[in-house]
């Protein structure tokens, strides 16, 4: 099994929800959009700067792991729709084709971009001085067609949210999401 990302492919369109906020990880100034995404959400919050400062430190710490896992963009959902913000991330990165363990909960799946599969899981992840989390997390790998890179890869798209009430909802969010991915030239 390989260990380092492959390079990038060199085209592909995907449409996430037009209020979730997207970073670069390509990008040397992937740091100044964590910087706009904190601003504009502490936006009129003039009493808050160490919560201000630990969201900061939060967000450049979860886009310094998503670039180091071979991201190309982070996506994220951290405004409020109709007064309740759902939390969710989907981290669009590239890995080698023989990365992805074949398991029993991987399914075949078929979306714009061809057939891939897909995996949901449930994980805790570490929340701090707040405790474990419960997350669930929906990944769908494709196959990166011949000659938009130099070896066999993978487009892994990464869906991440709170498990709960809406985790169900979100899940089926983020198959549409994953379902208008296409190749381009």
């Amino acid at each position: 099994m390989s260990t380092t990302a492959p390079a990038p492919p060199t085209g592909y369109r995907l449409a996430v929800p037009a209020w979730w906020d997207r970073v670069d990880l390509t990008s040397p100034h992937r740091e100044d959009a964590v910087e706009r995404i904190v601003a504009r959400q502490f936006r009129g919050i003039d009493d808050a700067p160490l919560a201000r400062r630990e969201a900061t430190r939060l967000l450049q710490d979860q886009v310094r792991q998503a670039h180091d896992v071979g991201g190309l963009e982070l996506h994220l959902s951290v405004r409020a729709v109709a007064g309740v913000v759902l939390p969710a991330s989907l981290l669009v990165h590239v890995v080698p084709a023989d990365a992805v363990p074949a398991g029993e909960d991987a399914t075949a799946w078929t979306g714009g971009a061809g057939a891939g599969t897909r995996r949901r899981r449930e994980r805790l992840l570490d929340g701090g001085t707040a405790g474990p989390v419960a997350t669930t997390v929906l990944e769908h790998h494709v196959p990166v067609p011949a000659g938009l890179t130099p070896v066999p890869t993978l487009l892994a798209l990464t869906a991440t949210t709170t498990s709960g009430a809406l985790a169900d909802h979100l899940v089926g969010l983020f198959d549409a999401i994953a379902a208008t991915l296409r190749w381009t030239s």
